[in-house]
């Protein structure tokens, strides 16, 4: 997440505690400073301190939360101000010399200052600890609250995104979705009958709880259209009609499908990257692509579809774009070309061998910073 809206998330009575705590820590150093100085500091110059010190140290931790690893664009210019300003107190607002021999009036005036200072050091440093223990408290019931949320919704997600490992008819599938976080955007899912039958991956933008609210829209909104009896080839459109006036603005859905209608199949793409189908007469692996626009962006629109031509021992691989983004150290994505000569590789093993292989060597090409998911059809 963004460090600034971060930072904004958090109800202003914690940020407010936060700073408050502190600005009381830090404004000891006045009060230290004045006891360095025997309290001999004018009273000018002695709250100006105590207000500098600890304003500046609620800038460094605004900052540091808003800022992170640029902290020292912000804290560098300030602390040269600082120090300019401490500076300049001590010039323009000196304190008398001590003149020796003390009197014992001046002694009772300098014990009674320094004990003032020593007092009110252990007050703001207890007001810091309260504000801190404060802030610490609310934050962590809050964190508890959304924790909650997060594991509900993590549970609803894997009900509604399961493995699939199944047969219809002449036809085996297989397919895995593994999130990136508690709640993933991705989507895997097969619906119909022997006759008839659809299976599609869709892959909702961005991450978090919002996509994966509308992965669970298009989930439903998909298998009422395929139950109620709609052709598959009119899938990408029906969806596109009832997502778009449901999702943000900014939010859309690629997706993929292979369906089945009597005795052809039909594979179909909405921004989504290109199915890949194993022959295993010739041995190669073919890009399936059908250029349509994502679902989402436009109210309605035409999204075409391509018969295709299978055989036995066939295997096509829909899947999301999380596998082919997966960059290693220097940069470099997984890229759709490693994906293809993988799947080429063990294309004639188990359904669920192969998508394990495929999924170990994109793990071995990199870290996971996005949701993967890969469903494979093979025909029998």
């Amino acid at each position: 997440m963004n460090p600034t809206r971060y930072w904004r998330t958090i109800p202003w009575k914690s940020r407010a505690g936060f700073l408050l705590g502190v600005f009381f820590i830090f404004s000891t150093v006045g009060f230290i400073s004045d006891i360095m100085e025997m309290g001999r500091q004018p009273a000018l110059r002695f709250v100006l301190s105590v207000l500098l010190s600890g304003g500046f140290a609620m800038f460094y931790a605004a900052s540091g939360f808003v800022l992170r690893g640029r902290l020292w664009k912000a804290f560098v210019p300030a602390f040269i101000l600082q120090f300019m300003l401490m500076y300049g107190l001590g010039r323009s607002l000196p304190g008398p010399r001590l003149v020796l021999p003390v009197e014992a009036a001046e002694i009772a005036r300098l014990q009674s200052r320094l004990t003032l200072d020593g007092i009110a050091a252990m007050c703001v440093v207890g007001l810091g600890y309260g504000c801190f223990v404060y802030v610490t408290i609310t934050e962590s019931r809050r964190y508890v609250h959304i924790y909650a949320e997060m594991v509900l919704a993590s549970e609803i997600h894997r009900v509604l995104v399961p493995s699939i490992h199944t047969r219809i008819g002449n036809f085996e599938f297989y397919g895995r979705s593994l999130p990136s976080g508690e709640v993933g955007g991705d989507l895997i899912d097969l619906a119909g009958t022997e006759d008839r039958w659809a299976a599609y991956v869709a892959d909702v933008s961005g991450h978090g709880v919002a996509p994966g609210i509308v992965m669970a829209m298009v989930k439903s909104a998909a298998r009422m259209l395929l139950s109620s009896g709609h052709d598959p080839d009119r899938l990408l459109p029906r969806l596109n009609q009832v997502l778009f006036p449901l999702k943000g603005p900014e939010m859309f859905v690629t997706a993929c499908f292979l369906a089945k209608d009597g005795d052809g199949l039909r594979a179909g793409l909405a921004g989504h990257p290109a199915i890949l189908h194993f022959s295993p007469k010739t041995n190669d692996v073919v890009q399936l692509e059908c250029p349509n626009l994502p679902l989402g962006i436009l109210p309605s629109g035409e999204f075409v579809s391509s018969a295709i031509r299978a055989e036995q021992g066939s295997v096509f691989a829909l899947y999301t774009d999380g596998l082919l983004e997966t960059a290693n150290a220097g940069g470099e994505e997984f890229g759709l070309k490693r994906l293809q000569a993988e799947f080429q590789k063990h294309a004639t093993k188990p359904l669920d061998v192969i998508c394990r292989l495929l999924q170990e060597s994109v793990a071995r090409h990199g870290a996971q910073r996005d949701d993967q998911s890969l469903l494979l059809i093979r025909q029998l």
